[in-house]
């Protein structure tokens, strides 16, 4: 799926939301795209901001492996929303703060498997996405 269309459904999800926006500035970076590179583009490009990361405790596990993962630890606030089977056990003296939101084992990963097999994904995604997905045939083979 084209990265504009997954940007167009994450629009379609959060219509209306006045405090969410999604951004394109990931689509004229360089390739590989890089959080950190991201990060230090909008820091640097909107310095009257503060930007946060939020991730899920899965890839917060992995964060070691991420590029310049430290100047990611140093600079940003990470919000860690907690996903079952991923317990943070370090920090690594981030400014950390773990989401109080309810432990949902969805995934973009789990959503697309379901759609591959031709199951429902009804109330996993906003009905406007579901439509959409549906209508495009996106992730079906």
């Amino acid at each position: 799926m084209h990265e504009q269309h997954r940007k167009f459904l994450i629009d379609l999800a959060i219509e209306g939301e006045k405090k969410l926006r999604t951004s394109n500035v990931e689509f004229k970076l360089p390739r590989p795209s890089y959080t950190v590179t991201t990060m230090a583009y909008l820091t640097e490009k909107y310095p009257q901001h503060l930007f946060s990361i939020i991730v899920g405790s899965d890839s917060f596990s992995n964060i070691k492996n991420w590029k310049n993962y430290e100047v990611l630890l140093r600079n940003y606030e990470i919000f860690i929303y907690q996903r079952p089977g991923f317990e943070v056990e370090e920090t690594h003296s981030a400014n950390v703060v773990f989401s109080n939101a309810p432990l949902l084992d969805i995934s973009s990963t789990y959503i697309r498997k379901l759609i591959e097999q031709k199951k429902s994904i009804r109330f996993l995604v906003p009905d406007v996405v579901k439509d959409e997905i549906d209508r495009h045939q996106y992730y079906f083979k």
